[in-house]
């Protein structure tokens, strides 16, 4: 087959299969679903006349254990001679031929059946995905760290290794970009087990998986690994596929929770210019729109006014939805800053009141409030008076005309606690979980026909969170909710 200069770049695969339907499928799915070349030998003397010219340039082959000019697994040792990685795939794989196979230091084996194309090709993008990860090993046992070495690089991965806690740590903090930590629980000092609660100190589950192993014979071991953060535990001694599907899970999902992290940050970028971008049209629509409601362009009719009134609304609503977005855009990509102070509590409240008190007039609400002294503390007051308006406005929304709200303050246990508490229909049974969830919206609609954004209480949970407070919600279905939230005083 001719390349372009292009193509030879590409990594290559090469497949050794006698069976030319097989072989052509196979070619034909891995180059639609990977960006490879891939070549083809039909017997034993093809292949070993293409691996002589192009060692270096196999990325992977893909070996028959049957070929027509060969004894059944011969071509694994030439290719073993060569260190070629290689996937043995076979129709034919007892017991005794799989040992015989996992001795030669190949990469696995695949059954030929229904799934098999699928297989290879899934197993291709896994070895490929390897290549860009480091895993830490940490092993006192100089055999067995070599065993484990061996195992993940035939695996394509990168590894680093430590031979106690205390060096796994100092390479954590030193170096970059190690994904994964295998560790063994009796070593020399700090034992596997105080080795992962001390990773788990700085580093998530989520972002670095850690796989406890130990021969120790100790029902409970594998219980405490876990209960100390371990994403997983495998006693010894282990076969190699399990070791290799262990490994590949955690990595896997370490792999997919990062991308969707990386895709939820380009939501967030989206967001924040979207919303910033909507800003200026949206000043300009209000100004215009105030300045002929004020009939400084001239008089108006009573239906130009209800038009320009109605504009008017749906301005405010997209001025607060943009304001939302800008919010939850900065909350979500964990840069929100608070600027922390020593304030008065009991004051922001009461100016929060005097705020919306306009607004509760148009709906005939009674604003009533018990507020106790408390200490002037450090918090932001911006912040916590956007918690105040959000919850305020929540609990005007949802309230029948003519109703009331009750605002409280108290302390409990070093926290000032404030609770909002409305006469409206309350939170419907099973529903609670959404009101904390961005644009996410009971099934409850506002008495008077209020828009919602689903994002005023996503924003609530967030600040008083940074402040390291908690929001919840007590509500009876039928006799309204009372929102409450927490901030620690020290």
């Amino acid at each position: 087959m001719n390349h372009t200069q292009d193509d030879s770049a590409k990594p290559l695969i090469l497949i050794v299969e006698d069976s030319r339907a097989a072989a052509t499928e196979l070619k034909r799915s891995i180059e639609a679903s990977l960006d490879l070349r891939v070549e083809v030998a039909a017997t034993s003397a093809q292949a070993r006349a293409f691996v002589e010219a192009h060692t270096d340039d196999i990325f992977l082959a893909i070996l028959d254990l049957n070929l027509p000019d060969a004894k059944p697994g011969d071509i694994v040792d030439t290719f073993r001679a060569r260190r070629v990685p290689s996937i043995v795939f076979t129709s034919d794989f007892s017991e005794s031929t799989r040992k015989r196979m996992l001795a030669r230091d190949i990469i696995d084996y695949v059954v030929k059946d229904a799934h098999a194309v699928r297989n290879i090709v899934s197993y291709i993008k896994r070895l490929m995905r390897n290549r860009a990860i480091r895993v830490l090993v940490v092993e006192d046992s100089t055999s067995f760290c070599a065993y484990l070495r061996s195992l993940l690089e035939q695996q394509m991965f990168q590894v680093v290794a430590a031979a106690n806690a205390e060096d796994a740590l100092d390479l954590l903090g030193r170096e970059e970009g190690i994904g994964l930590v295998i560790t063994d629980f009796e070593m020399p000092g700090m034992n596997g087990v105080e080795l992962t609660r001390r990773i788990r100190a700085d580093h998530s589950k989520e972002r670095l998986p850690v796989i406890g192993l130990s021969a120790v014979v100790n029902p409970m071991l594998s219980a405490r690994f876990i209960k100390n953060g371990a994403n997983d535990f495998l006693a010894k001694p282990f076969e190699a596929e399990e070791f290799y599907c262990r490994v590949d899970h955690n990595v896997e999902t370490m792999v997919a929770i990062k991308a969707l992290r990386e895709a939820n940050e380009v939501k967030n970028q989206f967001l924040g210019m979207a919303a910033h971008d909507l800003r200026s049209p949206i000043s300009g629509i209000k100004g215009m729109c105030e300045m002929m409601l004020e009939e400084l362009s001239g008089p108006l009719n009573a239906e130009q006014r209800e038009l320009l009134e109605f504009i008017h609304s749906a301005n405010e609503h997209m001025n607060a939805l943009v304001s939302d977005l800008l919010d939850i855009s900065v909350i979500e990509a964990g840069a929100l800053e608070l600027l922390r102070a020593k304030s008065d509590l009991k004051r922001l409240i009461e100016l929060r009141l005097r705020v919306h008190s306009i607004g509760a007039k148009k709906k005939s609400l009674v604003l009533t409030s018990s507020l106790d002294d408390v200490p002037e503390f450090s918090f932001d007051s911006r912040r916590v008076g956007q918690v105040l308006d959000n919850l305020l406005t929540n609990a005007m929304k949802f309230s029948p005309q003519g109703g009331s709200i009750e605002v409280s303050l108290r302390v409990e246990d070093d926290e000032a606690v404030v609770a909002v508490r409305d006469h409206g229909q309350g939170v419907p049974p099973g529903e609670e979980a959404l009101l904390f969830q961005t644009f996410k919206q009971t099934s409850v609609r506002p008495t008077a026909g209020e828009a919602g954004t689903g994002l005023g209480l996503p924003i609530v949970r967030k600040i008083v969170e940074a402040h390291g407070g908690r929001v919840w919600v007590e509500s009876v279905y039928g006799h309204g909710a009372t929102f409450l939230f927490s901030l620690p005083m020290s």
